[in-house]
């Protein structure tokens, strides 16, 4: 994350989108609150259907509604990576 908060500085950004481990997402979406900048976050989550219907790729979120969770097939890939729980989320 060194190399990524020296560009951050040097560059300057707008939004962070990331891909990959689930730990360095979590510490991309750290650096993205410490500067107040959206961060989009692309899960790679097992899927077992595609459709949403079987619930196999589900993350925890803070969103409201029927159920906190959503679907990385149905309600992603990608995600506003703000609303999403990581502590909760797994990390293979």
């Amino acid at each position: 994350m060194q190399l990524a908060e020296r560009e951050l500085e040097r560059e300057g950004a707008d939004a962070i989108f990331s891909c990959g481990p689930t730990v360095m997402m979590r510490a991309a979406q750290k650096l993205a609150e410490a500067r107040g900048i959206p961060h989009w976050a692309s899960l790679e989550n097992r899927m077992g259907c595609a459709l949403g219907a079987c619930r196999a790729c589900v993350v925890p979120t803070k969103l409201e509604g029927p159920s906190p969770y959503r679907t990385v097939c149905h309600d992603g890939p990608v995600f506003d990576a703000s609303v999403l729980l990581w502590d909760e989320l797994p990390v293979p």
